[in-house]
């Protein structure tokens, strides 16, 4: 078999390399490629020591095969990219080789590798891969003096509800899994998938402005990892998990057309209707609003709430009239999603269904299109 370098791929996500390994940890974030043979071999890591077996990491491949011409072609990422993934696979081991791909006769496919659950759980890492057979290195690298029309890209930055927390759950029936996680069922993907869009999420569930989750009976401020401490990382948690100074994200490498932020549900929790602590939502918004702008000035910036709750939704319209006054040229805009129907089903945890992520994603690709923003 072929050793294939990781180098060789293409990636899509936030992704850090540490000692020759390149891990993917985000949702929806991953690799992919185009060869032609009989079988693809990755040598993936993980951390399932660390985890309960309903928190380890599970990664989505989805696979179609290419004609004649299509294999001559810059890979389009979303051509042929199906509903459901064709393999699933469950990290269990530190270290091991997980089969992608197998074929009795030789075949030209496009394969992508999507990690499925979220940052906040067990970690993937590439250590490798093998091929039998030829990667289609035209797809990756093609000809500079082809042309194709650019994509437009769109970063998301979220809690639970953009890593796709619960979705293949049912609220009241069952306790949440990494196993009903589907990042790749979530609005966010569902948005970059209807635009044929690049996407980057930066999402960790209980996430917030100013305090993470806390339950109805408890009354206290909770900040052990907010998204303004995170966001501005490749990816903080992983590195200290792994005993490293978090890498400050290098913004230039991927300059987003757009950015979705979609965050204060897990902060209503904590702010309840009180004044103080409204307004003190207002203020760290706003101060995020900013980090993201200078991150990446040329974005249009989508502020989104209301899925779960609309307690904040009117404290977010402020948030944002107050950046515009310092920043009015900058392009920022509000969305507010309607609270999920329990018609549409219900998830883990109370957490939006399957249906209600297609809503909210119609919803926002609505937006983006009424408000010129691709």
């Amino acid at each position: 078999m072929t050793d294939i370098s990781k180098d060789s791929l293409i990636w899509f996500g936030r992704t850090l390399d540490i000692d020759g390994v390149r891990y993917f940890d985000y949702s929806a974030a991953g690799f992919e490629f185009a060869f032609t043979g009989t079988k693809a071999v990755c040598r993936l890591c993980s951390d399932p020591e660390a985890w309960q077996d309903d928190t380890k990491c599970w990664l989505g491949v989805y696979v179609s095969e290419l004609d004649v011409n299509a294999a001559k072609k810059p890979l389009d990422f979303w051509q042929d990219f199906g509903n459901e993934p064709d393999k699933h696979i469950l990290l269990d081991k530190k270290t091991a080789e997980y089969t992608l791909f197998e074929s009795s006769s030789p075949k030209t496919v496009h394969i992508r590798v999507i990690k499925l659950s979220e940052a906040a759980f067990a970690y993937a890492g590439f250590c490798g891969l093998k091929l039998e057979g030829k990667l289609l290195e035209k797809c990756i690298n093609s000809d500079k003096t082809e042309k194709t029309a650019p994509k437009p890209k769109i970063q998301f930055i979220g809690d639970s509800i953009t890593c796709g927390y619960g979705i293949d759950g049912v609220f009241e029936k069952d306790v949440f899994t990494t196993a009903q996680e589907r990042a790749d069922k979530a609005f966010a993907f569902l948005t970059a998938k209807k635009l044929g869009a690049e996407f980057q999420m930066v999402s960790w569930s209980g996430i917030g402005i100013i305090s993470c989750y806390i339950a109805p009976e408890e009354d206290y401020v909770r900040t052990e990892i907010l998204m303004p401490m995170l966001y501005p990382y490749t990816d903080k948690s992983l590195s200290l998990r792994l005993k490293r100074e978090p890498e400050i994200w290098n913004a230039a490498s991927f300059c987003p057309d757009i950015v979705v932020i979609n965050l204060g549900t897990n902060d209503a929790s904590y702010t309840r209707q009180k004044t103080e602590r409204v307004d003190t939502f207002i203020s760290c918004y706003r101060q995020f609003l900013e980090c993201v702008h200078r991150n990446s000035p040329e974005a249009s910036i989508v502020a989104c709430l209301g899925v779960m709750g609309q307690d904040l939704c009117g404290a977010v319209e402020k948030a944002a009239a107050l950046f515009r006054q310092d920043f009015p040229k900058a392009d920022v805009s509000v969305l507010k999603f309607d609270v999920q129907d329990e018609k549409d089903g219900i998830g883990s945890d109370w957490h939006p269904s399957a249906k209600t992520h297609q809503k909210m994603a119609q919803k926002l690709v609505e937006h983006i299109r009424q408000h010129k923003l691709v």
